[in-house]
């Protein structure tokens, strides 16, 4: 199971960004981690689809894109994000 569908604490959703105002490899530029981050794309209305999960946009000064994933992320949740989900840059161990 994919341990990358999460919210962040305390009362965050999942982070992500809307590739209308970023790029891939913007988006894995701003991670903690670049070289070992990969990105993955989700259609808007597919995660809407999902139930008890909430997409909003919600930018920050530094980031026009970022938005974020509502609800809990069950099991179950992960499963069907991982079924919709398609890989844009996979995630590279080379430093």
């Amino acid at each position: 199971m994919p341990g990358f569908f999460k919210n962040v604490p305390p009362d965050g959703g999942m982070s992500c960004d809307w590739e209308q105002y970023s790029t891939a490899e913007e988006t894995r530029k701003r991670a903690k981690k670049p070289s070992e981050t990969g990105v993955i794309s989700m259609i808007a209305g597919e995660i809407g689809a999902v139930p008890n999960q909430r997409l909003e946009h919600e930018p920050i000064p530094e980031n026009r894109s970022h938005s974020e994933v509502f609800g809990e992320k069950t099991p179950e949740v992960r499963l069907k994000f991982k079924r919709i989900c398609a890989w844009v840059l996979p995630a590279s161990t080379k430093s």
